[in-house]
Parts: C-alpha cells; sequence; structure tokens
C-alpha cells in the first residue's frame, strides 16, 4: 500500500522486483547406510569430516567397512556425508529390511542427497550384499541420486566379473547406478575395501573442480590415500570389462586412476543411448532437482500465459547459465537447450487438472571414452634435384687484323 499522502512532498515506496531465479543444488552428498560401533540406530546424521564421524559412531573398522569408506571419501575430495547406523536382529549382520527401514528414515528426514554407497557390514557376504541394489536403486531413483555399487569379493579375475554382470543388473535400475573394479587396498587398512566411498569422493572433488557435467575418470581422477589395487588390469582385461559396463580402476605411473565412466546401462547392445554415461545421468539429475525446488513459487499460481511465461523466463535463464559454463553441447545456446511452457504443453485439460507442464530438452557433453589416433609414415625418400651446370661456352674474341684495300 502507498504510504498515506498528508502534505505536499516526496514519498517512498518500496516494491519487490518479482523476479526469481533457480539456484542449483547441491550434486554430491554422499549417502552412507551400514554397520558402525556406536551411534544411534536410523537417525540420519550430517558429516562433514573424519573427525565428525568418529565422534558419532566411532572409528572402530571390526565392525565392517563404514568408517574406512568415510574416511576415504573425505580424503578424496568429499565434503559432506548423511551417514545412518543399521544393524540386523540382536546386533547381528543388517538384512534387506534393515536397509529399507534405513531408506524410509532417510525419506521422512533427510532434504536431499545425490550419491548412495553401502559400505560391506562384519561377516556380509557377497550374496547379502547382491540382495540390497535392486532395492537401493529404486531408492535412488525416488530420490533422483545415484547408486555406486561395489564388486564381489569372490570375483577374482576380469573374465569371472563380466561374466557375472548379468546378474548385477537384475531387478537393478541400471541408469542410477554403476560399479568400478577391482577393490582398493587402502593405506588405513590391512586386508582390500571396497571402492564405492573413494568413488563418492572423486565424483565430490570433480564436481567442485570442474561441475557435475565432467565424468569422474581420467589423469584428473586419481586415488587418495590408497597403496594400490587387489588386481592389475591389463588392456586386455579392459578390453572385457568396459563392454560390460565396469568401470575400471588401473594402476599406471603416475598411480591409480578412474578408467570408466559408464552407468549399469552402458553394456553393449543394451539400447541405452541417453544415459549410457554416469556424468550424462547425473547431469539430468542435477537439473531436474534444480529445476524442481527452483520451480515452487508457480504452485496456486493462476494458470495461464503469464505464469507460463515467467516459468520460461526463469528455467530459460537457468539452462542458459549452464550453457555458458559449457554443460551442453552446441556452439549457440539455442543449440545446446531449449524450454517450452505454453498452450501445446499444457492443454485445457491440464488446466482443468490443475496441471501446468514445462518440456526441457538438452545436448548433453559426452566423454571422448575412445580417442583414435591417424598416423601416417611417409616412407618414401625425398627427391633430390642436382643441380648440372652446362659449360658455358667460350665466347673470347680472337683478334683479327683490319683489311685494307688493296693499292692498284
Amino acid at each position: 500500500m502507498p504510504p498515506r499522502l498528508r502534505y505536499p512532498g516526496v514519498y517512498i515506496e518500496e516494491t519487490g522486483s518479482g523476479a526469481k531465479a533457480i539456484v542449483g543444488v547441491p550434486t554430491s552428498i554422499t549417502l552412507f547406510i551400514g554397520m558402525a560401533r556406536e551411534g544411534d540406530l536410523n537417525r540420519p546424521t550430517l558429516i562433514r569430516g573424519v573427525d565428525e564421524f568418529e565422534q558419532a559412531f566411532g572409528g572402530d573398522v571390526t565392525y565392517g567397512e563404514m568408517a574406512l569408506q568415510v574416511k576415504q571419501f573425505f580424503l578424496n575430495g568429499g565434503t559432506e556425508a548423511v551417514v545412518v547406523r543399521i544393524e540386523g536382529d540382536d546386533g547381528g549382520t543388517p538384512e534387506l529390511a534393515d536397509y529399507e527401514n534405513a531408506f524410509s528414515s532417510v525419506e521422512s528426514e533427510v532434504d536431499t542427497f545425490n550419491l548412495l554407497a553401502l559400505p560391506r557390514g562384519f561377516e556380509q557376504t557377497d550374496d547379502q550384499r547382491q540382495r540390497l541394489w535392486g532395492s537401493a536403486s529404486v531408492f535412488c531413483q525416488r530420490q533422483r541420486a545415484f547408486l555406486i555399487i561395489d564388486p564381489r569379493s569372490d570375483r577374482q579375475t576380469a573374465a569371472e566379473v563380466a561374466a557375472g554382470m548379468a546378474g548385477v543388473r537384475t531387478g537393478v535400475v541400471i541408469d542410477h547406478a554403476g560399479i568400478y573394479w577391482p577393490r582398493i587396498l587402502s593405506a588405513y587398512s590391512a586386508l582390500p575395501i571396497d571402492p564405492s566411498g573413494t568413488l563418492a569422493g572423486i565424483m565430490s572433488r570433480t564436481d567442485a573442480k570442474r561441475g557435475v557435467w565432467k565424468p569422474p575418470a581420467g589423469r584428473n581422477a586419481s586415488l587418495l590415500g590408497v597403496t594400490g589395487l587387489e588386481h592389475q588390469v591389463t588392456n586386455t582385461e579392459h578390453r572385457t570389462l568396459n563392454p560390460q559396463g565396469v568401470n575400471a580402476l588401473r594402476q599406471f605411473a603416475g598411480g591409480a586412476m578412474v578408467w570408466g565412466a559408464r552407468t549399469l546401462a552402458g553394456f553393449e547392445y543394451s539400447g541405452e543411448h541417453e544415459y549410457k554415461y554416469i556424468a550424462v545421468r547425473r547431469t539430468a539429475l542435477y537439473i531436474e532437482e534444480s529445476l524442481f525446488r527452483g520451480l515452487e513459487f508457480a504452485a496456486a499460481e493462476p494458470n495461464d500465459e503469464r505464469l507460463w511465461a515467467q516459468i520460461r523466463s526463469v528455467a530459460g535463464s537457468f539452462m542458459h547459465n549452464l550453457f555458458r559454463q559449457g554443460t551442453f553441447q552446441g556452439a549457440k545456446a539455442s543449440d545446446a537447450c531449449f524450454i517450452r511452457c505454453d498452450s501445446t504443453t499444457t492443454t485445457q485439460n491440464d488446466i482443468d487438472m490443475g496441471r501446468v507442464n514445462l518440456v526441457v530438452g538438452f545436448s548433453p557433453m559426452r566423454p571422448a571414452e575412445f580417442v583414435v589416433l591417424k598416423i601416417r609414415q611417409d616412407c618414401r625418400l625425398p627427391s633430390i634435384k642436382k643441380s648440372i651446370q652446362t659449360p658455358t661456352p667460350n665466347l673470347t674474341r680472337k683478334r683479327v687484323r683490319p683489311s685494307g684495300r688493296r693499292r692498284h
């Protein structure tokens, strides 16, 4: 309301601009669910460092790998974790039902998380862990998160790992999960441990330096806090793993590195092209969650062209900002992404049902997985042109006595 005008003069009225903006959500908050020596059961706890974890849950590694996995997470670049302590009947090894109870607690108490790791529990078998991945991946799909699957400990060769991948994929939302092999040798453990905590930290580090659209693999994706790998993957073995969507961890002269960037949907002849790569899947999840939260202002607003124009404006600004950061392919923003929210996306029936529909498309950056070099070697000898000097004719003039007239 304008101020009441009582006398001649200048009056000031502050008004809001009405401008709204979408802020990108976090991308690498990691949820750890596993066994620990102490701490509240089924209560999600926000952790920002190893010291906080040990204060809340202790650092005893005899209860399983969770303490080691959280340590590896922060050592490799992780900044924020949510930890849930669980246990089975009478303090024993947790089963699928115990994890599903934890999932319910997270859904009701945690605002958001982006990555999920399930550290191996004390005396937890590979078969017990195999039964977790399907339910965990469905949980991640609901929460717009990504599951990092650990390999079985009883498969010691690349051929065994590749042969068992059909079983790993069974019942799993394959475009919301990825698997890495082999296990790692940690500087803090006498035995090999699973790689999920380390990989979650590397994803966090990559997100912070380059963005969620950068694949967490390559020379910049080095494994910190490790002394080696349980198995040295050769080029021949890698050719066996890659077509099955297994992301290899490789040992090079510069150290151990992540040398794969595929989801479980990235196996050969899967028919999946959109979400074959982890970076593309996680970029899509980031955009979905950011738009979901950023467009909450539209609820209960009149569903007409004015609202649609406002949605197009704020969503378009968000997408164009991502384009400027190098998120998408394309020389121009119009080539890289599009926003539609109008009468073609929201029909009269949608309006009557109280719905407004936004269609967003983007051209994602995909990793240069195979670098092909074409080298030509020219074996021909260079032609040598010899300069042939033609003798210059001798043009020296001889002196001739001048002839005179004869006298008669």
